[in-house]
């Protein structure tokens, strides 16, 4: 029995699905980059800027600016780590960097706990944000690749 042309070679559907399929995978390694990045990141951020805070809580008595301060260098460091994993991930997917940044969010919400600091008005209000700034970073960064590749 012969084979016909269309049996050795996928139609065009075919191929453009398997190829959907290929550029649209889920990568758990770039999930790991984006955890570890944020995490890090936040944990650097709140470092540097303890003394800070610090001043502005305690001795002039402003909570609102120094929570928005942290609030702020918080949502710009998911950013900049969905940004990272969308643009180092390959294929187009900016699902990476949105769940790497809800699993961000636990863990630091746990290291908050470890040192005394208890927001859960912080993590119920900012899971969202936290979401939409990484997904947001990581179409930037998916916009960036696309853009480095010709």
């Amino acid at each position: 029995m012969a084979k016909r042309l269309s049996d050795s070679h996928p139609s065009f559907f075919e191929s453009y699905s398997n190829l959907t399929a290929i550029r649209d995978r889920f990568d758990w390694f770039w999930v790991l980059v984006g955890i570890v990045a944020i995490v890090a990141g936040n944990v650097l951020a709140y470092l540097l800027l303890r003394g800070s805070i610090h001043a502005l809580v305690v001795d002039q008595g402003r909570v609102l600016v120094g929570a928005g301060l942290l609030a702020g260098v918080a949502l710009l460091v998911y950013f900049l780590g969905g940004v990272l994993v969308g643009r180092m991930s390959k294929g187009h997917t900016v699902r990476e960097p949105a769940v790497a940044a809800v699993v961000a969010l636990g863990i630091i919400f746990l290291l908050q706990l470890c040192i005394g600091m208890f927001n859960i008005v912080g993590l119920v209000v900012g899971a969202p944000f936290c979401f939409g700034v990484s997904y947001l970073g990581g179409i930037v960064g998916e916009k960036w690749q696309d853009r480095a590749l010709g």
